[in-house]
């Protein structure tokens, strides 16, 4: 009995060693681990990354639009590009376009301040795409001590339309937001809201075209070849195809280039645009100024490769134009009028020369070209940055072959844009803008005449006594003439509308808006009427010049999640 005692106890005692040793072993029971931690330094939706002093912000909207005479899924009224035609084959009475765009941005302080990199891209559906839609990128930058390095909006606008979804179609000033550029930039904080930025910015972004009216054939709706560049994204450029100079007179293959955006006989970039603004932001508002200067730099006057070709304005000549500098200035004020929490006025202007991109005629991202038909009337519009011609006779020999020149040197054409709006706020979760804005383009009296009487041009010649139309030539119509009777190819663009968004719970919009546009021409139908090669359903034949208007609209639904 007394054995069996001393076993149990010291079975007992064994058990208790062992399970103190266990427990000796056991961990220390851990904090919770706090996998998201908020960042307050930068406003609401930033969060740390763990493990790490930098913070991150996920952003984006998801948004459907439904258009109304609009062109190819996008806001631009139809008087660009094939629906200009007005017709069943290219002219759709609706569109439809699904975008979803996703943002990252990452912020970390350092010794120099923020060190800040942003992106923003994302993918879309429009109408007559295939159903896997295509990607874009709007941003991607770096910020670092007051310097900006990569695609951002440009450091010249001001307002960018903020008033309205498709007031840049339209012209009414320079519109980047959307697509971004390439930018390389400083901005000085100087106190008080007031900032300074100094950039260099893609200029092949910012080209329109530049035309050699004497080799280069001028169509209705498009810019003119020989070249151009792969348009993605964001671009709306209104062409088909153009004939590059080595196929000048080679019916074999007379359209050697498609599918991307013209840029006429620019030569290769050689310096970026340079842009400067001055902005203050404060409690009643924001105003900006700002200005750029863009290189116009040209190939050889006639044709660039075949040398072969000594005769009229066409031949190979191997002299290229001086390179020329646009300019643009512009100016804009907001103000956060005081009878109405939210309610603002909106008005901006820019004036320049060879910078029809700066004033809202870019075929990157808006509109470069328009056009509507109406029966057997045509509007129409080209917003080149500039034109040149070896203005000879159609049988002259070229400098190349012993004969004489008639060089113009690159003429510039005259831009501006004014546009104003106001938005008032009906209830916090309800507002209307209403807006309007009138963009002009004007080649001036040498540019128009380089333009009017080369044989490349899209004018023909009305006879006075009703004998057949005319081509004009550089011979029989000599520069020194001045334009041919009855032709102008300035061009204003012209609209109005209004915007009216609902917000039933924070953070999603649903917003109608509607705009009427016109097409103002300074032809003389009387003198002149437009040559058409034809296309969809439009037959080929001659129009008539005259003001033609659109109204359009579209219907928007946007889900906006930490943008």
């Amino acid at each position: 009995m007394r054995m069996v005692k001393s076993l149990l106890l010291g079975g007992a005692a064994g058990l208790a060693a062992v399970a103190g040793a266990q427990a000796a072993d056991l961990p220390v029971k851990a904090k919770p681990v706090e996998y998201v931690k908020v960042c307050s330094l930068y406003g609401e939706g930033f969060f740390y990354i763990p493990g790490t002093d930098t913070c991150i912000k996920i952003g984006g909207w998801v948004r459907y639009d439904q258009y109304f005479e609009n062109t190819s899924g996008s806001g631009t009224p139809m008087y660009s590009g094939s629906t200009g035609r007005n017709d069943t084959f290219d002219s759709a009475d609706y569109q439809t376009r699904a975008r979803t765009v996703l943002s990252v941005d990452v912020r970390t302080q350092t010794e120099y301040g923020t060190l800040r990199s942003y992106y923003r891209g994302g993918f879309e559906l429009t109408s007559n795409f295939v159903s896997q839609g295509t990607y874009y990128t709007e941003r991607a930058f770096v910020q670092f001590a007051g310097f900006t390095f990569g695609k951002t909006q440009s450091y010249f606008d001001t307002w960018d339309h903020a008033w309205s979804y498709a007031n840049a179609f339209l012209g009414g000033g320079a519109s980047t937001s959307a697509g971004g550029r390439n930018v390389m930039a400083y901005t000085a904080t100087l106190g008080n809201g007031v900032s300074w930025t100094i950039a260099a910015e893609d200029t092949t972004s910012r080209r329109g075209a530049l035309w050699d009216a004497g080799t280069n054939g001028l169509a209705l709706g498009a810019f003119p070849g020989p070249n151009t560049w792969g348009g993605t994204g964001y671009t709306t450029c209104g062409f088909g195809a153009v004939t590059s100079d080595q196929n000048i007179g080679n019916s074999a293959a007379p359209f050697s280039v498609s599918g991307s955006c013209a840029t006429g006989d620019y030569a290769a970039q050689q310096v970026p645009d340079i842009v400067s603004s001055l902005r203050v932001d404060q409690a009643w508002g924001s105003a900006q100024i700002s200005g750029a200067l863009h290189q116009v730099r040209g190939n050889f006057y006639g044709n660039d490769t075949q040398s072969t070709i000594t005769t009229g304005p066409t031949a190979f000549t191997g002299n290229r134009p001086g390179d020329v500098w646009g300019w643009a200035v512009a100016g804009g004020i907001v103000l956060n009028l005081p009878w109405n929490p939210g309610d603002k006025f909106w008005v901006e202007g820019a004036v320049g020369e060879g910078t029809p991109c700066y004033v809202g005629f870019c075929q990157d991202g808006v509109n470069g070209t328009y056009m509507r038909f109406d029966g057997h009337n045509v509007a129409a519009g080209w917003g080149m940055d500039g034109v040149f011609a070896n203005a000879v006779s159609n049988n002259a020999l070229s400098p190349a072959a012993g004969g004489t020149s008639n060089f113009t040197g690159i003429q510039l054409p005259t831009v501006w844009d004014i546009a104003a709006a106001v938005e008032h706020y009906w209830t916090p979760a309800l507002r209307t803008s209403l807006f309007g804005s009138v963009t002009s383009w004007d080649p001036g009296s040498a540019g128009n005449a380089i333009m009017c009487n080369t044989p490349n041009t899209a004018i023909r010649i009305v006879s006075p006594t009703g004998g057949p139309l005319g081509v004009p030539n550089y011979g029989s119509n000599p520069l020194s003439g001045g334009a041919v009777a009855g032709c102008n190819f300035a061009f204003e663009v012209w609209g109005v509308g209004s915007r009216t968004i609902w917000n039933p719970v924070k953070n999603l919009d649903i917003g109608v808006e509607v705009m009427w546009s016109q097409i103002h021409q300074n032809m003389d139908p009387s003198k002149v009427v437009f040559n058409f090669g034809g296309g969809g359903n439009r037959p080929a034949g001659q129009y008539s010049p005259a003001d033609e208007g659109v109204v359009s609209g579209m219907f928007r639904v946007q889900r906006n999640f930490w943008p």
